[in-house]
C-alpha cells in the first residue's frame, strides 16, 4: 500500500513505465488481479472547439492510462473511469481504485497530462503547471469510455466516470448531452457521473440537459478552490428539469478534502483562486464574468489569491461511504 501511495505521488503516468511502477506492489494488494497498460487516442481541444462541438483541427494526442482489474468470477465486470485533477493522479486514487477493486469493480485511471507536456518538475505536485481546463477534456473521457466498452472483461453498459477537481468538471461536462452528442459514441454513455469538488461556476448554454444516470457532486463548504454553493445551483436546475443530480457539501472541508496523503492543509500563497466568480456563455460563444460582462481577467474583483487543500476525514468517510452506495446500486451488486 505504501508503495502505490510513494508511486501516486512522484511518478507520472506513463505507458512504459505503468507495469513497472506496479510490479513490485501485485502482491501487497491483494484486491487487485490484473494491471494492464493501455493508450488513448485523444485530442486536445481549444474552447472554441470545446463549446462549438468539433474536434475539426484539434490536435492529436496519445494518452496513456492504467487498468486495474479485480479478480471475479463473473464474465465481465463494472468498471469505473477515474480522471485526475490539476495536480495530476495523486494518492487519493490510488485509495480509491483500491476500494472499488474491493467491491468488484475495475479501476482505469487515465493520464490526460503527461502526454501534453504537464509533468511535476518540483519535490511537490503543487508545482504542475495549471494548464489544463477540466471540460476540454471530454474527448479524453469519451474515448477512454469507448476503449472500456470494448474490453473483454467489463460491461459496457455498467462504467461509471469519477473525477477530482477539474477531472470532477470534465465528469459533469460529460454528463450534458450538449457535449457527450459530438465527442461520445452514439448508443455508449456512462452509468453514473460522480465529481469530487469540481468547478461549476460556469453556466453553459443547456447545462441542464444532461443523459440518463445519476450525477452526484461532494464538496466542503470552506474550499477556496472551488465553490459549493454553484454546484447545488446547477444540481437544482438539472432536478428541476427532470435530472437526477445533487450536491453533497461538508461544513469546515476543504479542497481535497479525500486526500489522505496530506493530513495537514496544503497553502500555496500568490495562485489566483476563481472560485468567487461566476462565469456565463455570451449567445456568441464566449466566456464573460457576470459582475463585469467581460472576459475573465486576473484583475477582477472576485479573483482571490491562495491555494488550501487537505484531507478531511469525516468528509472522506461520509464521500467514500456514499459512492460506493451509489455504484452498488446502480451496477447492481450486493454490498
Amino acid at each position: 500500500m505504501q508503495t502505490l501511495r510513494t508511486w501516486a505521488r512522484t511518478t507520472a503516468l506513463v505507458a512504459a513505465g505503468l507495469v513497472a511502477s506496479f510490479a513490485s506492489t501485485v502482491f501487497a494488494a491483494d484486491v487487485t488481479f490484473r494491471l494492464e497498460a493501455h493508450t488513448v487516442a485523444s485530442v486536445t481541444l481549444n474552447r472554441a472547439q470545446l463549446l462549438g462541438g468539433t474536434t475539426e483541427g484539434a490536435t492529436p494526442v496519445t494518452l496513456a492510462g492504467l487498468l486495474q482489474l479485480p479478480f471475479v468470477e463473473a464474465a465481465r465486470m463494472p468498471a469505473v473511469l477515474m480522471l485526475h485533477g490539476d495536480a495530476g493522479a495523486i494518492a487519493n486514487q490510488v485509495v480509491w481504485a483500491e476500494e472499488l477493486n474491493a467491491m468488484g469493480i475495475a479501476v482505469f485511471t487515465l493520464d490526460s497530462f503527461t502526454a501534453r507536456g504537464a509533468i511535476a518538475t518540483g519535490a511537490s505536485l503543487m508545482t504542475m503547471p495549471f494548464i489544463m481546463g477540466g471540460a476540454s477534456r471530454v474527448v479524453d473521457a469519451e474515448r477512454a469510455l469507448a476503449l472500456l466498452a470494448k474490453h473483454p472483461r467489463i460491461d459496457p453498459a455498467r462504467i461509471a466516470v469519477m473525477g477530482f477537481s477539474s477531472g470532477g468538471r470534465t465528469a459533469l461536462t460529460a454528463a450534458q448531452t450538449r457535449f457527450a452528442s459530438p465527442f461520445g459514441t452514439p448508443g455508449l454513455g456512462f452509468a453514473a457521473y460522480v465529481a469530487l469538488y469540481p468547478d461549476c461556476n460556469v453556466r453553459l448554454r443547456d447545462d441542464d440537459k444532461v443523459l440518463r444516470g445519476p450525477i452526484r457532486i461532494f464538496i466542503g463548504e470552506a474550499d477556496v478552490v472551488t465553490a459549493a454553493a454553484p454546484c447545488a445551483a446547477w444540481a437544482a436546475r438539472i432536478r428541476a428539469a427532470g435530472g437526477d443530480a445533487t450536491t453533497i457539501t461538508f461544513p469546515g472541508a476543504y479542497h481535497g478534502f479525500d486526500n489522505v496523503s496530506s493530513r495537514g492543509l496544503i497553502r500555496v500563497p500568490g495562485v489566483p483562486m476563481t472560485s468567487r466568480c461566476n462565469f456565463e456563455e455570451t449567445a456568441s460563444g464566449a466566456l464573460v464574468n457576470v459582475d463585469t460582462g467581460k472576459p475573465p481577467s486576473d484583475g477582477d474583483a472576485c479573483v482571490s489569491k491562495g491555494l488550501i487543500a487537505g484531507y478531511d476525514a469525516a468528509a472522506d468517510s461520509a464521500t467514500k461511504a456514499a459512492v460506493k452506495a451509489l455504484l452498488a446500486e446502480t451496477f447492481g451488486l450486493q454490498r
